[in-house]
């Protein structure tokens, strides 16, 4: 395997396209199967033949892909997709709708408009530019799911996606499965570079929703309009614009900071 992307604040957006673009020189079939087959039975192992007492979380993003393979190999079939359906990308919502795996439980967010970030104080969760504040949004939408569906169905575990290659924090319990009072969580793919998770998408030939063909996609990924981190904030309604710009259009009698952008940028037409 050879790996040249490094954490995910350091790579550029064209950096993980070339990677793409050229996977196979990075990573071999083989390898990619065995990984898949490697964490399919840990995950089988920690579940102790119950996979129906787990859901997985899927996006459609790149991560979620990769676990939802490893996920059909070891039998767990309940999923789970929190969202912000207000202030989406609609031919995002229209991939997942297209592509959703079986069993998936969708549960949106209804009370996040463009209304609720013109209240004030709500302003710095627009185009954030700090961690801090752009996680605000997954508390809103992915997190916000994962606690209902937890009140809702009940189940012993939650699996995710994420990756110490992402910044993201894994225990050193064994197979860093970590325990709240709400959750108790669990990532089989948490030591997996960049490299290999693209592979095993590659490989299984698993279609990406349209996020990575827009500006800046391989870093932003999937999520809400608003939490997109790209920059100034005018680079950013810029790009939100170019990529559907209905969602500023529909935003902008709720939102100032929208109907001021698009005032100084166009001419009132689509």
């Amino acid at each position: 395997m050879h790996t040249v992307l490094k954490s995910k604040t350091a790579y550029s957006n064209d950096d993980v396209a070339r990677v793409w673009a050229s996977i196979t020189d990075h990573v071999t079939e083989d390898e990619a199967e065995r990984a898949v087959e490697e964490a399919a039975r840990e995950t089988r192992a920690v579940l102790d033949g119950r996979p129906d007492t787990a859901v997985y979380g899927w996006s459609g993003g790149k991560d979620s892909v990769a676990l939802q393979v490893v996920m059909e190999r070891a039998g767990v079939h309940r999923a789970l997709l929190g969202t912000i359906p207000h202030l989406e990308f609609r031919s995002y919502l229209a991939w997942c709708d297209e592509h959703r795996p079986d069993g998936l439980t969708v549960i949106g967010n209804p009370h996040i408009t463009p209304a609720w970030l013109a209240r004030p104080g709500n302003d710095r969760y627009l185009f954030p530019t700090t961690s801090t504040d752009g996680y605000k949004w997954t508390m809103l939408g992915t997190r916000r799911a994962q606690h209902l569906y937890q009140q809702q169905m009940h189940p012993r575990l939650q699996i995710y996606g994420r990756r110490t290659a992402d910044g993201n924090y894994i225990p050193p319990t064994e197979h860093g499965i970590h325990r709240t009072r709400r959750l108790t969580t669990y990532s089989p793919i948490r030591h997996w570079p960049h490299e290999l998770v693209l592979a095993v998408v590659h490989y299984n030939r698993r279609p990406l929703p349209p996020v990575y063909d827009w500006p800046d996609g391989w870093k932003t990924g999937t999520g809400s309009w608003p939490g997109r981190r790209v920059g100034d904030r005018d680079t950013a309604f810029a790009q939100t614009y170019a990529i559907e710009p209905e969602r500023l259009l529909e935003a902008a009698p709720d939102l100032p900071a929208a109907a001021d952008w698009l005032r100084r940028h166009t001419d009132g037409s689509t």
